[in-house]
C-alpha cells in the first residue's frame, strides 16, 4: 500500500467490494487474513477498554490522579505491544536471539519492583507541595532516596531495557530478505 491521493479510493473500493460480496452470500470478506493477530488484538483491545473504563469510573468520579493513571496506560501498552511482538515471532517459528532474551529478563527484573514503587505512592500531584509532604516516607536507598526516587530509577532502567528489546529482537534477521519475514 502506498499512502497517496488514491488511498481513499482504494479503501472505498475494498469496502464496496466486500459489502457487495457479502450481499451475494459470500461471507469470506469477514474472515480475517491473520486470525492469530486478530485474537491478540481483540484481547489487547479489551484490556485497553477495561483501563479506559477504570479511568472513567474510578479516576474521574473520585477525582483521582489522572496523570499517574495515564502513565499506567502508557506503560501497559508498551508491555502489551512488546509481548504481542514476541508472541507473534514465536508463533511464526522465529527465534529470539540471546541479546534480546537478556534484555527481556532485565526489563522484567526492573518492571516488577518499579511497579511496586509506582503503586505504593509516596507523592501526590493533586496537592500543593507543602501538603504533599505528609505522604513522604523515610528514605530507603542509601538513607537518601525515598520510594518515589526508587520508582524513577527502576522505571528508567525498565524503559531502557524494554526499548532495547524492540531494538535488538530482529537482529538475527539482518541478512534475511524482507519478503521472507512473516512478522
Amino acid at each position: 500500500w502506498k499512502v497517496n491521493a488514491g488511498l481513499f479510493k482504494r479503501v472505498w473500493l475494498m469496502l464496496y467490494n466486500d459489502i457487495l460480496s457479502m450481499g451475494m452470500g459470500h461471507w469470506r470478506a469477514l474472515k480475517p487474513t491473520y486470525p492469530g493477530r486478530l485474537f491478540l488484538m481483540l484481547v489487547f483491545n479489551v484490556i485497553n477498554w477495561a483501563l479506559a473504563t477504570y479511568g472513567v469510573v474510578v479516576i474521574a468520579q473520585q477525582e483521582g490522579d489522572f496523570a499517574s493513571f495515564l502513565l499506567g496506560v502508557f506503560i501497559s501498552n508498551l508491555l502489551l505491544y512488546t509481548s504481542f511482538y514476541i508472541i507473534m515471532k514465536l508463533r511464526h517459528g522465529e527465534r529470539i536471539c540471546r541479546q534480546a532474551m537478556t534484555y527481556i529478563l532485565l526489563s522484567w527484573l526492573c518492571w516488577a519492583p518499579a511497579m511496586y514503587f509506582f503503586l505504593n505512592k509516596s507523592t501526590t500531584w493533586q496537592l500543593l507541595p507543602a501538603e504533599s509532604r505528609r505522604y513522604n516516607q523515610s528514605c530507603r536507598l542509601f538513607h537518601f532516596y525515598d520510594n518515589h526516587d526508587i520508582w524513577h530509577f527502576l522505571s528508567a532502567l525498565a524503559l531502557f531495557f524494554s526499548f532495547m528489546i524492540l531494538l535488538t529482537i530482529d537482529d538475527d534477521l539482518a541478512e534475511k530478505p524482507r519478503d521472507k519475514i512473516p512478522v
